[in-house]
């Protein structure tokens, strides 16, 4: 059943409904801004997420400077539409800060080395990483949720680990961190519709399982329905996104950039 066939109950309804209507939003009304009350609410929210140990593994840098905004529009794969955002927000996964609170404490000093017989540990590894990205993505959701409720609409840009070297230099970006999504937010030009999103092959119960040709016959179905009338002909999404996405330019650049990011980390060579 659908969830939103059930009674409810206690249900907060207007917390489902929210979500359900959520959609991505690429163009802004230029005379609205984005006020003090809507920047706290949606930054409070981003702090309440779900953190592992409550460590807090990323930052969140806040940018409204035109220029800045319109260098990120170019570093990320040319969206004029990030310019014409009033804010953004990027999530960096960020282990930086603990470097420096360990050193800070005097966790690298010779004599809590020589008490505890811990060796100085400078550098994070994967597992770190790994959970330092949940906190970031779980943080830039809980803001987009929060901004839905308080009237903004927003965009991700996975475009933001693109560029390495010019996306690092812009925005000071030290060892140990990573860029891992960008949100843009602002008042909506107008409403629109929620993208649909499919379903099928998505859910699997107790146990991961590839799609037999049916399934598969049925995904590639409910996606080409979806999209209509893009999608005119059987599999023409799918085709859509391995050319567009899967084979793409951006995506290796997307690539040749991660690899540089997880250096920056202290992983790869």
């Amino acid at each position: 059943m659908d969830a939103r066939e059930h009674d409810g109950g206690s249900w907060d309804r207007a917390t489902l409904d929210l979500i359900d209507r959520r959609s991505s939003t690429r163009r802004f009304d230029a005379d609205r801004g984005v006020d003090d009350a809507q920047r706290e609410a949606v930054l409070h929210a981003a702090s309440r997420a779900p953190s592992a140990g409550a460590m807090m593994m990323y930052s969140i840098i806040d940018i409204r400077e035109q220029a800045t905004l319109d260098r990120l529009a170019v570093l990320c794969d040319d969206q004029p539409m990030i310019a014409r955002a009033p804010w953004a927000l990027v999530f960096v996964v960020d282990y930086c800060k603990w470097i420096d609170l360990f050193e800070h404490i005097g966790c690298f000093a010779e004599a809590y080395v020589a008490r505890t017989g811990r060796p100085p540990r400078r550098t994070p590894g994967l597992g770190e990483f790994a959970i330092a990205a949940q906190d970031a993505v779980i943080a830039a959701q809980n803001a987009v949720i929060a901004a839905e409720a308080v009237g903004l609409g927003s965009c991700y840009i996975g475009d933001i680990v693109e560029n390495d070297e010019d996306v690092r230099d812009l925005l000071d970006l030290p060892e140990h961190t990573v860029p891992l999504s960008m949100l843009i937010l602002g008042p909506r030009a107008k409403e629109r519709p929620a993208t649909p999103h499919p379903t099928v092959n998505l859910v699997m119960s107790e146990r991961y399982r590839r799609a037999d040709a049916a399934t598969l016959d049925a995904q590639v179905a409910e996606m080409d329905a979806m999209f209509r009338p893009h999608a005119m002909a059987a599999g023409e999404r799918v085709l859509d996104i391995y050319e567009r996405k899967h084979t793409s330019d951006f995506m290796a650049e997307m690539g040749r950039s991660m690899e540089l990011w997880l250096k920056n980390w202290g992983l790869g060579k």
